[in-house]
């Protein structure tokens, strides 16, 4: 498995500027918006936002938030609908359905794809740290002891998990129309939907069934150290990545591949 993975991961980097859209543009324009904000809009007021100290920690920890992100999922879905319709495009499913399940395959390429996204994601949040310890040397800011690890391994799960269901739900759609663009757009409009929704009823209790409010809520949770309420918002982020990847699998363990 491992094979096939670093396989699907070569396939990917070799698309070059499929590659460098999906995975470097969001970190790249995350820093240049926290570099914006840092030396126009601060600076300008004659000011920090970072205050005498600062917790780098909980700095990481705002950054994974932008799991979350409408735009950010646009070219988190593009990384996952390029790796699942690269064999459809070039029709060599042929070559690799009679040596490997297609079981197989298919978890090589949502690993590849869950590989991608993390990648990103880490990427941002150490483009982020590395604004603020600049900013820092520049104030004369002093840093406060690290604490809090356990509670940022739990924001970085909760992250993946939101971006585990983006792939789930991308995979499928990929599967289903054999197209990336389609994919793409659609699981953008559903993410901008949920925003929608959001914006227009709320984020109570009725829609605690989004990944988004579901991720959020987990947060929540999280920061304040709570132990109880944890249960529906987990399952409802574990039936997102679940059920679409489910049935992604069973819809393509039934496709005529043979032509392809």
């Amino acid at each position: 498995m491992v094979r096939l993975v670093g396989a699907e991961l070569k396939k990917f980097v070799a698309q070059r500027s499929l590659f460098m859209a999906a995975v470097f543009i969001v970190p790249a324009f995350a820093t240049l918006i926290k570099i914006l904000m840092q030396v126009v809009v601060f600076r300008r007021v004659g000011q920090s936002n970072l205050g005498s100290s600062v917790d780098l920690v909980a700095e990481a920890s705002r950054s994974f938030g932008l799991s979350g992100n409408t735009l950010a999922h646009l070219f988190f879905a593009l990384a996952v609908a390029s790796i699942f319709v690269v064999d459809y495009r070039f029709s060599t499913w042929r070559h690799f359905v009679p040596r490997r399940s297609r079981s197989q395959l298919w978890l090589a390429k949502f690993l590849a794809a869950c590989c991608c996204l993390i990648l990103s994601l880490l990427l941002v949040t150490f483009s982020d740290l590395f604004v603020t310890m600049l900013v820092m040397a520049v104030d004369g800011t002093v840093l406060t002891p690290l604490a809090g690890l356990e509670q940022l391994f739990l924001l970085f799960s909760v992250a993946v998990l939101e971006l585990l269901a983006l792939v789930s739900v991308t995979a499928l759609l990929t599967v289903l129309f054999r197209s990336s663009m389609a994919a793409v757009l659609i699981a953008f409009l559903l993410t901008l939907g949920s925003v929608l929704v959001q914006a227009y009823l709320g984020a109570g209790q009725d829609l605690w069934w989004l990944p988004s409010i579901a991720a959020n809520d987990l947060r929540i949770l999280v920061t304040s150290s709570a132990s109880s309420g944890a249960v529906t918002p987990l399952a409802a982020l574990l039936a997102w990545m679940l059920v679409p990847g489910v049935l992604g699998l069973v819809l393509f363990n039934r496709q005529e591949l043979a032509t392809e």
